[in-house]
């Protein structure tokens, strides 16, 4: 009898230790929160716990809190050197003591647990095929990808199209669209939202009998917002283009201004919707200017497959001869993201 005693007294205390395991949170009012720490950004944090879910609370309202295991922490004033350590409690109201540190301030962090530095993005592809009264094969095949650390971000940019047409009654096939682009942009971030950019980009368009435009710039631009549900940015700068048309034996070379933003909303935390426009007015006068703009969405398949859809449009003001200003094009195809 003895035995059993002691064993259920061995159980009951067990099982209240292991309850007990897991992160807490202390507020300020006196409640508590045990769980999962997250991350901390931008004066949050994401906690996970058994009881409420994952819950997003202000760091204002925390008194202290606690870590079973090690947590990568990032100060606001030495952001370059993470620190991975336990978090133990603080008896001094909004701080928390970090390993064997001295307490630090909880409004002093500004990062725990920040995400790998990996390339993200996707590569999109499209085709379609038309056999019968209409005898036509199009493709398209593009990609995107970016690289984003605390005070830098890389960027990438391609697309291929391309179209055949073949008449039914005389076998003559005719390419409606065989034109391609590559562009690349780094971005230097001096305060967090402010950063300045330089970029290239590489053009060409058998169609609009374009044989090349090459455009490297340089600007300022502005991360209002940016987030996972909400992006908007806009940038400022100049452009130097070289730029040759097939009938023509040399290339001409001009200075522009550009305007660029970028604008991105995901709903329902799964469909991307998205905005593009670009603005490349030709120092030598108002006749001269390029705009590029799209819009579209991003609809999830798995978590790797997603389906996209844009308009895109590139209008030149002064094309070559014979060609038209403005290209539509209407995209579809299935997405691989990264």
């Amino acid at each position: 009898m003895r035995k059993q005693t002691l064993f259920g007294i061995f159980c009951c205390w067990f099982l209240a230790i292991g309850i007990g395991f897991g992160d807490e949170v202390i507020f300020k009012c006196g409640d508590r929160l045990t769980g999962t720490v997250k991350t901390v950004d931008g004066g949050k944090m994401t906690f996970s716990s058994k009881v409420a879910g994952t819950v997003t609370l202000n760091l204002a309202d925390i008194k202290t809190f606690t870590t079973e295991k090690p947590i990568e922490v990032i100060l606001k004033q030495d952001e370059t050197e993470p620190v991975k350590q336990t978090a133990s409690a603080s008896d001094e109201e909004g701080h928390v003591r970090i390993g064997e540190q001295t307490d630090v301030k909880i409004e002093d962090i500004a990062k725990v647990n920040p995400p790998v530095v990996k390339w993200t993005g996707k590569v999109t592809a499209g085709a379609s095929v038309v056999k019968g009264n209409t005898d036509s094969i199009s493709g398209n095949l593009s990609f995107e990808a970016s690289r984003r650390t605390e005070h830098y971000r890389s960027s990438g940019w391609g697309a291929y199209y391309f179209e055949r047409q073949k008449n039914i009654n005389t076998h003559q096939e005719h390419t409606t669209t065989d034109n391609f682009f590559l562009k690349g942009q780094f971005d230097w971030f001096f305060t967090e939202k402010n950063y300045m950019y330089g970029n290239l980009k590489f053009e060409k368009d058998r169609i609009a009998l374009l044989d090349h435009r090459i455009s490297p710039g340089a600007g300022y631009g502005r991360q209002w917002v940016e987030g996972t549900l909400l992006n908007f940015q806009t940038e400022l700068g100049a452009t130097w283009t070289d730029e040759k048309y097939l009938q023509q034996t040399e290339a001409n070379q001009y200075f522009s201004g550009r305007f660029a933003y970028h604008a991105d909303k995901t709903f329902w935390s799964k469909v991307k919707c998205y905005h593009n426009f670009e603005w490349i007015p030709s120092a030598k006068g108002s006749y001269m200017y390029l705009i590029n703009a799209d819009i579209g969405f991003q609809a999830p398949i798995t978590a790797r497959l997603s389906f996209d859809a844009k308009i895109q449009t590139a209008y030149n003001n002064d094309p070559a001869d014979a060609r038209y200003r403005t290209d539509t094009r209407y995209l579809c195809g299935v997405s691989w993201i990264f």
